[in-house]
């Protein structure tokens, strides 16, 4: 029979560091979505106001 866990061999390292590496990517994710919030919230609001801008330029009633 062949074992697929044979080539599995143990990196030495604690297990609290393993679970820091978890806790540190999981709190950069967290950042980056908050991130991407801001950046949709200012397009959006930008957007807002470039249209809102153009309308009263032309005279757009409505």
């Amino acid at each position: 029979m062949n074992d697929k866990y044979k080539e599995n061999k143990p990196s030495g390292r604690p297990m609290a560091i393993r679970s820091f590496d978890s806790v540190s990517q999981n709190v950069l994710l967290q950042s980056m979505w908050i991130d991407r919030l801001i950046t949709s919230m200012y397009v959006i609001l930008s957007g807002t106001i470039i249209a809102i801008s153009l309308a009263v330029l032309f005279g757009l009633n409505g």
